[in-house]
């Protein structure tokens, strides 16, 4: 067994291991259980044997004791619906017994499946971003649903009905020798046949599952997908082409099902084969063995209410054990989830208080995302607080790096950034998130109503402060506008607004925060001139009561800006004032006047058409 197999097994024994005493309870009550369904066929073996047949059995025992109790074997002949009531009550017991069996092992893997769905959620909640970044959505969402289940479903039902066959062979076997040892050998002959083909078939079905766990994941991330850019799809027209690709993922998922099913249906129909011939065997040579004397009729007629008591249970145990292989997939699955590294933190993290004055320092910074791809080199600024920071730059020029660095997305390994003098790296990552309010560059909101999009920053903000940063954020008049004011529920992604809404709704989730550090990722770009200058001026009306970064390409919104840092290729290759960076050569001046003569070019036009 190689080492993932081996840590999977062991995964298992450990969820199993949370409930242990509820999971003992389950497996004592199918003992129990087995034991009242063995006393069947025997209750028959006893009737046949000392009531029914001539010459009677007697072997002066506890059972003829209590034959006689009840008036003696002539006496039971005339009244053998006693022993009819004796197996309905046995049977009802063992029934009692598999429901105590269904409920202990129910709750107990509820509980445990409960647990590891909070477990999982909590994890990718914290998981490294860099996991994140490289990590298929629609695998993980597979990861978190379906593979759930079906560990739950092997938790719930296929753990004990192995269990239950275990027993059933270790209390019945011992007993059926005890009574014919012949006769056993003979009613087990196929039965190491029979498990050694589910075994085959664990293995096999095992291998196969996994192909088909994986097929399904890609299909659920192409339809997740599709559903989040189905506007896209259809605004290039490449429904046909979307179809297809479905078509593609579909049909190998289905052809890999097809190829599970076969499996399964082979190895019924080989299994029924075997335990019907084993039945045979047993009628045969039970037949021959009655006949020749060596055994009684009641034994016969014990010996197949046991082989079938068996041999069916040991037949379902390749089912079983398919599921189990099903499971280990799964737990395989979720376990390279739970493995995912999350974002460490240090032992001892130093204290902020309730709220940062906002001080930044970035100090010889280098940074890459992979080996030989330095993203930063050298990066070295100051910002002091309350002070505005436009940064500038082309794409790619590692302006975003900045802010994921300074919220510990990333973790910088060269140079130094602290915030109010405190080293960063020392900061509990969660400290410092709270201390700055960051707009990124594609703006992200839930499926739930503008108010609790807007409050989700801060649950406990009153209406009124709610509508106040709306209003900074150039939007309350427009959410006033829709039907249904702030308790309008948007799509998915707030995919019912236009860009620019969006924009400005997560502007204003951000805003009432309040925080001591905002920080703009290009969080202007779909909104309108005026539109734009409004919020600017709102966030100009606090300047000096919170650092305010923004990351733009428009000169507008630098103008305003205490200091422009322009950034190429990773490193600051200017700062200064909008006037000093207009007067010099370099990436900004160029950006100034591409924008001027755009500008310039337009409103020339507007006049020539008025």
């Amino acid at each position: 067994m190689n080492k993932k197999a081996s840590q999977r097994n062991q995964i298992l024994i450990d969820l199993i291991h949370q409930k242990k005493w509820p999971y003992l309870g389950a497996i004592i009550s199918v003992g129990i259980a087995s034991y009242f369904m063995f006393l069947v066929p025997t209750i028959g073996k006893l009737v046949i044997d000392r009531v029914i047949t001539e010459p009677r059995v007697h072997n002066g025992d506890k059972i003829d004791a209590v034959i006689s109790w009840v008036g003696g074997p002539d006496a039971l002949a005339n009244q053998l619906w006693l022993a009819g009531l004796a197996i309905v009550i046995v049977t009802a017991l063992s029934g009692l017994f598999m429901y105590l069996k269904d409920y202990l092992a129910a709750g107990a893997c509820e509980t445990t499946v409960r647990e590891l769905r909070n477990k999982l959620y909590h994890h990718l909640h914290h998981i490294d971003e860099r996991y994140l970044n490289n990590a298929d959505s629609g695998d993980i969402l597979q990861r978190c649903t379906s593979d759930i289940d079906t560990l739950r479903e092997f938790l719930t039902m296929q753990v004990m009905n192995i269990g239950r066959t275990i027993i059933l062979m270790a209390v019945v076997i011992p007993l059926m020798f005890m009574q014919n040892a012949w006769l056993t050998v003979l009613s087990l002959i196929l039965v190491p046949v029979v498990l050694y083909y589910g075994m085959v078939f664990f293995v096999k079905v095992r291998e196969l599952f996994q192909k088909v766990d994986e097929a399904e994941g890609e299909l659920t991330t192409i339809v997740q997908e599709n559903l989040t850019g189905i506007r896209v799809v259809r605004a290039f027209a490449r429904q046909d082409y979307e179809c297809e690709k479905f078509d593609e993922k579909n049909a190998r998922y289905s052809d890999l099902n097809y190829k599970l099913i076969c499996m399964f249906a082979n190895f019924w129909s080989l299994s029924d084969l075997l335990c019907i011939a084993q039945s045979g065997i047993v009628l045969i040579g039970g037949g021959w063995l009655t006949a020749q004397g060596h055994i009684s009729f009641g034994t016969y007629f014990a010996f197949i209410g046991y082989t079938n008591l068996l041999i069916w249970p040991i037949r379902q145990l390749g089912k079983e054990l398919s599921e189990a292989g099903k499971a280990t997939v799964a737990i395989g699955r979720i376990q390279e989830i739970l493995e995912a590294p999350e974002e460490e933190e240090l032992q001892n993290v130093t204290p902020l208080p309730d709220r940062i004055m906002g001080a930044i320092k970035f100090e010889n910074i280098h940074f890459q995302y992979d080996k030989d791809r330095p993203v930063l080199t050298d990066v070295s600024f100051d910002v002091a607080p309350g002070e505005t920071i436009a940064i500038v730059g082309p794409t790619g020029a590692g302006k975003s790096t900045l802010i994921q660095l300074l919220m510990r997305l990333h973790d910088y390994e060269q140079g130094s950034i602290s915030v109010d003098g405190i080293e960063l790296s020392s900061i509990a990552r969660k400290d410092i998130r709270h201390q700055i309010g960051t707009l990124l560059q594609e703006p992200f909101l839930f499926s739930r109503s503008l108010r609790e999009n807007i409050k989700f920053s801060h649950l406990e903000a009153s209406d009124g402060a709610m509508v106040h940063s709306t209003t900074a954020a150039a939007v309350h008049h427009t959410i006033e506008s829709f039907q249904g004011g702030y308790s309008t529920v948007i799509g998915e992604r707030g995919v019912s607004l236009s860009g620019g809404q969006k924009q400005r709704v997560t502007l204003s989730r951000t805003l009432l925060n309040t925080p001591p550090i905002l920080v703009l990722d290009d969080t202007l770009s779909a909104v309108d001139a005026s539109t734009e200058q409004k919020i600017i001026s709102a966030l100009h009306e606090k300047k000096g009561e919170q650092t305010l970064l923004i990351i733009t390409h428009r000169i507008s919104v630098c103008q305003k800006a205490d200091r422009i840092i322009v950034m190429q290729d990773g490193r600051i290759t200017d700062q200064g004032t909008h006037n000093e960076l207009t007067h010099r050569d370099g990436f900004y001046n160029e950006l100034w006047e591409i924008q001027s003569d755009q500008k310039d070019q337009f409103e020339s036009e507007i006049k020539v058409t008025v």
